[in-house]
């Protein structure tokens, strides 16, 4: 065999073993579990609880805002309880980067399809709410 024949015979596997590679793969990127679940809470539909809407319109806020606005936060995962029955309670923070421009954070019960705002807590002192 000569060296031009061995050339095309490796590249010709080269390239196959390329291509199921990238079957296989794809081109998948590198999401983290925390991004997944926020990916996961902005899709899905969500309640909100009487004193989280009074919060909410207390702070000038509506539903539609605050889920544009849930990109910027975090699921804080020392303080959730995903094993929680009979749905899993997750507390949002925002972002590290973000903790200048977002004075709350707050916490969401997250049932199979719907998720459901229990509470949302001021980080700010000066924002005062009669919510009960």
């Amino acid at each position: 065999m000569k060296f031009l024949q061995r050339l095309k015979f490796y590249g010709i596997g080269f390239g196959m073993g390329c291509l199921i590679v990238y079957a296989m793969v794809g081109n998948r990127s590198c999401v983290t579990t925390n991004e997944m679940k926020m990916q996961e809470l902005v899709f899905q539909p969500f309640d909100i609880s009487g004193k989280a809407q009074c919060k909410l319109t207390c702070m000038k806020y509506n539903e539609a805002l605050l889920k544009i606005e849930m990109r910027n936060f975090e699921v804080n995962y020392d303080l959730t309880a995903v094993h929680a029955e009979p749905c899993g309670t997750y507390f949002i923070q925002p972002k590290k980067e973000f903790t200048d421009k977002y004075k709350f954070n707050f916490v969401i019960s997250d049932c199979d399809s719907v998720s459901k705002i229990l509470d949302i807590n001021f980080l700010d002192p000066s924002i005062k709410c009669d919510c009960k």
